[in-house]
């Protein structure tokens, strides 16, 4: 099974994600991006690949110690940016502001505890909105004009969402994009229990 741990947004996000996208491909409809499907948009905390069935209650029990001592929490969504930078960019997103620090905190945790070598590089909390599909060498100016429409949208504010539980997501693809499938939840807690 192909797994990953996310922190899931609201509808209401979700929807102000939307109108921003539309936005953005009216400025810029190009075939060198792929959007994601709305319905796929969350916060990934970690992607562990394939993984066997029978690893799925070890996963879970990570989840737990990972939340320990963090309550639900307010996340804000707000901002356009691209990694790894705009001179290459490769993946259009929108940061997780309020309630990164705590994001980061499990995403550590659980980068510790189940991933043999952790990467070592730094978290940032964000949700995927578009990937380039090639090596972008701005021929026709495509960097400027993604630029150009995220700037035309800033500061960008989607809102903000209660993050009560993290979730272990199965990853399906299929010819037409992803299918995620939630197979377990972990509540936030402030107690060590």
């Amino acid at each position: 099974m192909r797994l990953f741990i996310a922190a899931l947004i609201s509808e209401e996000v979700r929807e102000a994600l939307v109108q921003a996208r539309a936005a953005l491909q009216r400025a810029v409809p190009d075939r060198a991006l792929r959007w994601v499907a709305p319905e796929n948009y969350h916060i990934t905390l970690l992607f562990l690949g394939e993984q066997p069935e029978e690893r799925v209650p070890h996963i879970v029990q990570a989840m737990a110690a990972a939340r320990r001592g963090v309550p639900p929490l307010e996340v804000s969504v707000r901002g356009l940016g691209v990694f790894p930078n705009w001179n290459r960019p490769q993946v259009l997103w929108a940061g997780a502001q309020r309630g990164a620090a705590e994001l980061t905190q499990i995403a550590t945790a659980l980068e510790k505890s189940l991933l043999p070598t952790p990467s070592g590089k730094p978290f940032h909390p964000h949700i995927t909105l578009a990937r380039l599909k090639t090596p972008c060498h701005d021929a026709d100016g495509l960097k400027k004009r993604l630029f150009d429409a995220t700037q035309r949208l800033l500061p960008a504010d989607f809102g903000a969402f209660e993050l009560r539980a993290i979730s272990l997501m199965r990853s399906t693809l299929t010819p037409d994009g992803a299918i995620y499938t939630e197979l377990a939840q972990v509540e936030l807690t402030e107690n060590s229990l």
